[in-house]
């Protein structure tokens, strides 16, 4: 097992300026069939024009190192993945690096619950999962699991993003990842929905004794449109039970043709008493993406967006930030030693997913 898994992490080191950078499936570890583990590893780097002092990218989310080379995350991915009833799997995610863990690092567990510092080493989701003989098959998970909120992702072997940086709903507007239950179901071919019972945003140990529910409702309009409705509501401040924090987001994908690919993301959140007493904090976005593959290795890729921190509790200033983004992106293929690792989006194991909607590939 050991050599198996060092040789994987050995493997998974690569440089490249996408986060697109290799796959590699072992469809059996050690014996046990339907096991996989699966690397990841971008490293990137930026430069400020600006020249901040300290070289900080501000309003940055995992790209907010400038003028240094940075390797944004190693991952490893071990799970196995079930969909039939009577099924047991579950998924764990290790992340190293100087970029991503420090950021997604939760509370109470890479991320000190006194000083708020995280360090270079995350787990972002560890859970087991059963799929219970009701219907179609319940999907019922307990662990750590990346958030259903959003249309970016935070990034993997599995799931990554058509620009390079994020943008500021994904940073500032929802959370990374949830601690508790979660239970998914799929009605039809063109409807699904999720439930789940957390501890709050972000939180591995919760910082009050309340829960927070949340919702998902997904819908394939046709075969090429899809709409997604995500919700929270819970208490999220430190020894408050009493002030609830509530968010819901629309997202929905449009394949024009079959060259060009359309999205948007539209967020409103609001929590009680955030700002001072008797004052609310209002947070609100709405993004809107667009690719378009020039040719089958080369592709562009545009994001446009608007942030508006109502109050300053996300951003630390009551303001409204603006962000647009352009990302070309060319595809290579890459071979070290015996091992084949095809980039191509359309050769990684499964599709894309984001807030719960496939982006289907181009």
């Amino acid at each position: 097992m050991r050599t198996v898994l060092t040789g994987l992490l050995a493997a998974g080191m690569m440089l490249g300026s996408s986060p697109q950078l290799l796959a590699q499936t072992a469809e059996e570890v050690s014996g046990w069939k339907g096991i996989t583990t699966d690397g990841y590893a971008p490293l990137s780097y930026s430069y400020n024009a600006n020249t901040p002092e300290p070289r900080v990218n501000q309003f940055r989310v995992f790209d907010f190192n400038d003028n240094e080379p940075q390797l944004d995350v190693a991952e490893l991915v071990i799970q196995r993945a079930v969909s039939q009833p009577n099924q047991f799997g579950f998924r764990f995610d290790l992340l190293a690096g100087s970029g991503v863990p420090e950021v997604t690092a939760a509370y109470g567990m890479f991320r000190d619950r006194k000083t708020l510092v995280a360090h270079h080493v995350d787990i972002p989701q560890l859970y087991v999962r059963y799929v219970v003989p009701l219907g179609k098959g319940l999907s019922l998970d307990a662990g750590k699991f990346a958030t259903h909120m959003g249309y970016e992702v935070i990034g993997g072997y599995d799931g990554y993003n058509d620009n390079f940086s994020r943008g500021f709903i994904f940073g500032y507007g929802i959370p990374f990842t949830h601690t508790g239950l979660r239970a998914t179901y799929t009605f039809t071919s063109r409807i699904s929905a999720m439930v789940s019972l957390t501890k709050g945003w972000d939180d591995v140990q919760s910082l009050n004794h309340g829960y927070t529910w949340g919702s998902q409702l997904n819908y394939a309009t046709t075969k090429n449109t899809s709409v997604s409705f995500n919700f929270l509501h819970g208490p999220e401040r430190v020894n408050d039970v009493r002030d609830q924090r509530s968010a819901g987001e629309m997202v929905a994908t449009w394949k024009t043709i079959p060259r060009l690919s359309l999205a948007i993301d539209g967020l409103y959140a609001h929590e009680e008493n955030a700002v001072a007493p008797g004052v609310d904090a209002i947070w609100k976005g709405i993004a809107g993406y667009a690719k378009y593959a020039v040719t089958k290795r080369f592709s562009l890729a545009v994001r446009a967006e608007r942030f508006r921190d109502g109050g300053g509790t996300r951003t630390g200033l009551d303001q409204a930030l603006n962000g647009f983004t352009f990302t070309p992106e060319y595809v290579l293929d890459a071979k070290l030693s015996k091992i084949d690792f095809n980039i191509s989006p359309g050769d990684l194991p499964g599709d894309r997913v984001a807030g719960g909607i496939v982006k289907e590939r181009i």
